[in-house]
């Protein structure tokens, strides 16, 4: 499956730089919006990094302890299209957010 693209437009200079330092680009330079970009955001960014944990006994992600329901999801998602990754699927993300939990909790 190939990945979407999408040209940058993000408005903040620190996250733009961020961007452009840590997350893949396809050939033709627009950025792409993908499962391993979204995982680098959550991994990699001080805002993010270390934030999630997956609790097996509830079987959600927890962030900072809190569970994270529906509208937690949708805003998280938001927030990753805003700042890094316009219009990247809401399943992605959270696709993203259970993994990268899920690597959390095993360290």
């Amino acid at each position: 499956m190939q990945a979407a693209v999408i040209d940058v437009a993000v408005e903040e200079e620190g996250d733009l730089l961020w961007v452009r330092r840590n997350l893949r680009f396809a050939e033709d330079g627009r950025l792409l919006l993908d499962l391993a970009n979204c995982l680098r955001v959550i991994e990699l960014h001080p805002d993010f990094k270390g934030r999630y944990k997956f609790n097996d006994v509830l079987m959600k992600v927890l962030d900072r302890g809190t569970v994270m329901i529906e509208w937690r999801l949708s805003e998280f998602t938001a927030m990753v299209q805003e700042r890094f990754l316009p219009e990247i699927p809401y399943e992605t993300a959270t696709r993203a957010l259970v993994i990268a939990a899920n690597k959390a909790g095993i360290k």
